[in-house]
């Protein structure tokens, strides 16, 4: 008897801060859950945040996504940049700290672990971003951080207030 595959909750950050990056976000959100396949989503609320990390530009649009897939990380990460692509991304062009009109970031795969030059999962700044976890904990409130196994409210709540965020409208 053949197995089903297992399914990992998937959580993806999206963020933009050109063009119109509050009414890019469902959209790009929408295309990511047909490309990949995605079951049982949700996309959190759309919060503003300053540029952090030392970028620069105007403020960012964030969200967080969460659906279920049997993919490979690789696989999921390479749908990612071809769709960051479409929208009109330049990752060379940008440089790590460029404006861009959609950034999509594999967060976590359940408790799938990768380290390697393109992938490292889960994303090594998740519990250093409030942009990314007060989204994040919109859609899954008990979420566990897994490389400090902490709670990601604790998280958000340790965090300097920064980059405020708030919801747009």
């Amino acid at each position: 008897m053949k197995s089903s595959p297992t399914m990992h909750q998937t959580l993806i950050a999206l963020g933009a801060n050109i063009a119109d990056p509050a009414a890019a976000l469902p959209l790009a959100w929408r295309i990511v859950v047909a490309e990949l396949g995605l079951q049982r989503t949700r996309l959190s609320a759309v919060i503003s945040s300053l540029p952090a990390e030392a970028a620069t530009g105007p403020s960012f649009a964030n969200a967080v996504g969460l659906g279920y897939t049997s993919a490979e990380p690789e696989d999921v990460l390479a749908q990612l940049h071809r769709i960051e692509a479409a929208f009109g991304r330049d990752r060379e062009q940008e440089g790590h700290h460029g404006c861009r009109p959609l950034d999509l970031d594999l967060l976590a795969m359940g408790a799938l672990r990768r380290e390697g030059p393109t992938l490292t999962l889960p994303h090594p700044r998740i519990a250093h971003r409030d942009f990314v976890l007060a989204p994040l904990l919109e859609l899954t409130p008990a979420w566990i951080e897994p490389r400090s196994g902490r709670p990601a409210a604790l998280l958000l709540a340790r965090l300097a207030d920064d980059a405020p965020t708030k919801e747009m409208t």
